[in-house]
């Protein structure tokens, strides 16, 4: 018989000694196996993993395929709603199978951190094969990330070889940077609301960040019943809503940036109006209308107007909906809007995220203190806000110029 296994009725067990507790001997037994060969091919591996502390596996054999694949899983996947959202998750998920596993998988985890070299003769030829800045530091940034985290907390490795990596001078991309910086001008924005009038299904989701510089998934995400109150004239941003498989949740916002910001005339008034239309359109449509809930883990639900959802469903009035209460969602916003705007109206440089990046500018360029700025727009750091908002603008340029004449006594 084959050692640490024996035969206990119709099946088979193994057993094996564990270190002792309180000076007294222990034993780890296991059984239900039906044969006295897989008893012992599981005592085998469940000595490994005793010996390596409870894991599955042994760090200085693993490959970085299956370290990335664990660092997804715990680090990633495991904090969502905690520092991470789904599409972090996805994010990173995409990179490491497209370009980073297809490059590094094979190679062990323990010797792969002597390995910079390697890591920026990869980085060069991202950038041969054309690839640009900023997917390239996102590339980088997802490697970096999780070799960190085999470095701390988990202490697999000693250093971090993408740490002395360097992406280096590349030619600016004139087209991009220009649209990154896109401010959207008074008259592009009334050209823009003529097209989207009070009343259409995108309207608030121009005026709203517009107007106080959400994120697009936070915007989707605000509640008219819950989450604007009139009296303080503020609106509460303590949502984003996302799609998770085939429905839309709501969930945290991005890094958790809980914010309360204040609203002006112009936009609440707008808010009191489409209140008011919701009701309207509910009498209009009567049970043909589309209800909104959020159930207890967040997922959004739509029920006709004369059916009642079930207990602990909350009832929320979206931001964005069609006339019969369907509700919009981030992903329609820049298939069906922004393309009527770019290809409709010619303004070619509009995106999903310029509003956001209009309403932070004026503000930096009126003199809007930055940790204002920066905590309004939920920023996770006052450097994103400095590095975001303090470029040269026209405005600044001409300010500046008059600032020094003015001190200079002309």
């Amino acid at each position: 018989m084959a050692e640490g296994v024996r035969k206990r009725g119709k099946t088979w067990s193994y057993y094996f000694d564990a270190a002792k507790v309180g000076g007294e001997r222990r034993k780890i037994e296991k059984g239900g196996f039906r044969t006295q060969k897989e008893a012992a091919a599981a005592r085998a591996k469940a000595i490994a993993e005793y010996n390596e502390t409870g894991r599955a596996f042994s760090p200085s054999n693993m490959s970085v395929a299956d370290y990335l694949d664990y660092w997804l899983e715990n680090a990633i996947r495991k904090n969502i709603d905690h520092g991470y959202s789904y599409q972090t998750h996805k994010a990173y998920r995409q990179k490491i199978e497209s370009l980073i596993k297809p490059q590094f998988g094979a190679y062990r985890l323990s010797s792969f951190q002597y390995s910079p070299d390697i890591v920026q003769g990869w980085v060069d030829s991202l950038k041969a094969r054309g690839y640009s800045k900023e997917s390239i530091r996102g590339y980088l940034g997802c490697l970096s990330s999780a070799m960190n985290y085999a470095v701390l907390p988990l202490k697999y490795i000693q250093a971090n070889p993408c740490t002395p990596v360097k992406i280096g001078k590349m030619p600016i991309d004139m087209k991009s940077k220009e649209r990154n910086e896109y401010v959207c001008s008074r008259e592009d924005f009334s050209k823009i609301l003529e097209r989207f009038p009070e009343g259409s299904k995108y309207h608030l989701a121009l005026t709203v960040p517009y107007y106080t510089g959400t994120r697009l998934g936070e915007t989707f995400a605000i509640d008219l019943l819950h989450d604007v109150d009139f009296t303080k004239h503020e609106i509460s941003i303590n949502k984003q809503l996302v799609k998770i498989g085939d429905g839309w949740c709501f969930r945290p916002p991005k890094y958790d940036s809980y914010r309360t910001i204040k609203i002006g005339e112009s936009l609440e008034a707008e808010l009191k109006e489409a209140i008011k239309q919701r009701k309207i359109q509910r009498m209009k449509y009567g049970p043909g209308y589309l209800k909104t809930y959020a159930a207890p883990d967040g997922t959004i639900w739509q029920l006709p107007a004369d059916k009642e959802a079930d207990n602990g469903y909350k009832e929320v009035i979206p931001l964005c909906v069609s006339a019969n209460g369907k509700i919009a969602t981030p992903w329609s916003f820049p298939s069906c809007c922004v393309k009527i705007i770019k290809e409709q109206l010619g303004i070619e440089l509009f995106h999903s995220h310029c509003l956001r990046h209009t309403h932070g500018t004026i503000l930096a360029e009126n003199g809007v203190n930055p940790k204002t700025v920066m905590e309004r727009l939920g920023h996770k750091d006052i450097s994103t806000t400095l590095g975001t908002y303090t470029f040269n603008t026209e405005y600044m340029q001409k300010s500046a110029a008059d600032i020094f004449e003015k001190a200079m006594g002309g």
